[in-house]
């Protein structure tokens, strides 16, 4: 594995562990009736470190992941194809 892909890799799971601990945050700041405005603040950090992580996905595995994504839905869903006809 070069350099290179290790950094990629080190930056999206350091993206995603911070997206955890914003929504982690989110649900603490909830369940702890904190006042409305540290509320919101952790839902708009929260939702800008999911929005950092989308993006920062997309320039790691590329363009054509995110235009495949049909793809891939059908294939974690088992959805079928237009005009398959039904397995029984």
């Amino acid at each position: 594995m070069t350099f290179s892909k290790k950094l990629r890799i080190g930056l999206v799971v350091l993206a995603g562990s911070a997206t955890l601990l914003a929504w982690t945050g989110a649900g603490a700041a909830y369940f702890l009736d904190a006042p409305r405005a540290v509320f919101v603040v952790a839902l708009i950090a929260a939702a800008l470190a999911t929005e950092a992580l989308f993006w920062l996905t997309m320039f790691v595995l590329g363009w054509t992941a995110f235009a495949n994504r049909h793809w891939l839905v059908r294939l974690f869903t088992g959805a079928r194809k237009r005009g398959e006809a039904h397995q029984a």
